[in-house]
C-alpha cells in the first residue's frame, strides 16, 4: 500500500515539470541546387524561431550578423540568399555570445560527373 501511494505521489509531484523543450530554429528552403550554367543559387529565405523563453536573439550568417531581436520568444525574418557552399544560419545571445539554436542550407549539384575514371577492369568481380 505504502507503495502505490508513493507511486502516485511522484506522478502527481513531476507531472507538473515538464522537460526542458530545445528551441525551434527552421529556414525555407533547406537546399540549393546549382545547375551547369550557375555555381550558385539566388534564395528568398524564410526563417522562422521560437524559444522557451523571451530573450534577445541575433540572427548570423556564417558569422555575418543579419537581424537582432530584443526580448522575443519567437520570430521570423524573410532574407535574400546568394548560396554557393553549404551555409550555417545561428541564432545566439548577442550579450554572452552563447549558441541557442543553428540551421544550415545544404547545395547540391545537378551537374552529371564527367571523365568519371573506371577503377576496375570490367570483368573484375571486386
Amino acid at each position: 500500500m505504502k507503495y502505490s501511494i508513493l507511486v502516485v505521489f511522484m506522478a502527481t509531484f513531476f507531472s507538473g515539470f515538464s522537460m526542458a523543450q530545445t528551441p525551434v530554429f527552421n529556414v525555407s528552403p533547406k537546399v540549393c541546387v546549382v545547375s551547369e550554367q550557375q555555381d550558385f543559387c539566388d534564395l528568398d529565405l524564410q526563417f522562422k524561431w521560437q524559444l522557451n523563453a523571451y530573450s534577445d536573439v541575433c540572427l548570423y550568417q556564417q558569422e555575418q550578423l543579419l537581424q537582432c531581436w530584443q526580448q522575443q520568444r519567437s520570430g521570423q525574418f524573410n532574407y535574400k540568399a546568394r548560396v554557393q557552399v553549404e551555409t550555417i544560419y545561428s541564432l545566439i545571445n548577442p550579450h554572452t555570445g552563447v549558441l541557442i539554436a543553428k540551421t544550415q542550407v545544404e547545395v547540391q549539384s545537378a551537374h552529371a560527373k564527367k571523365n568519371r575514371r573506371r577503377l576496375r577492369s570490367p570483368w573484375s568481380f571486386f
